[in-house]
């Protein structure tokens, strides 16, 4: 019984000394040499809770320009100048069938009304670089009103100053 003891009380300062020196831990390269890497940007830790405020500003902002560019998109698109709504997709085109077809084919629309739910981001970036804008539009023509419900797809350009729609989901509402 007496052999057991000795090897228990061991036991914890062997785990002790294999742990990792802490800053070798928060190296951005994962060297375990115990000397400490400068921060880089893209790995610089979070010095003060107004990092979080800029997380939040920068995605509100981005989230504000995409939805600006969808409503811009929507007041071209129902038949007005088909060539300037095309340009707002990626590539200068919507697909072949784009499945918003239902907006862009309304050549007699007398209003458009458009109601976005909050974006969500696509991707980890701060701010987003691709986002989905849920949408409920209320389209009122000579034959009648109609509601459109689903969402549309945009992703920042490569240049990143500009938003291109990348593809749309819409279904008319069946009330």
């Amino acid at each position: 019984m007496r052999l057991w003891l000795i090897p228990l009380l061991v036991l914890p300062l062997a785990h002790c000394s294999c742990q990792r020196e802490p800053a070798a831990a928060a190296s951005p390269t994962g060297a375990v040499d115990g000397t400490a890497q400068p921060a880089t940007a893209d790995h610089a830790p979070r010095s003060s809770p107004d990092d979080g405020d800029r997380d939040r500003d920068g995605q509100r902002a981005a989230f504000q320009a995409a939805v600006s560019h969808l409503h811009a998109y929507l007041r071209l698109a129902p038949g007005m100048d088909p060539a300037a709504a095309d340009a707002f997709w990626a590539g200068g085109h919507p697909e072949q069938s784009p499945d918003d077809a239902i907006v862009r084919a309304r050549a007699d629309l007398q209003d458009l009304r458009i109601r976005n739910r909050t974006p969500r981001a696509l991707d980890m970036e701060m701010p987003p670089r691709a986002v989905e804008i849920p949408v409920e539009l209320r389209l009122r023509t000579r034959a009648g009103e109609q509601r459109i419900d689903g969402w549309y797809r945009l992703r920042l350009g490569i240049d990143g100053q500009r938003w291109e729609i990348t593809s749309a989901s819409l279904q008319p509402r069946l009330d």
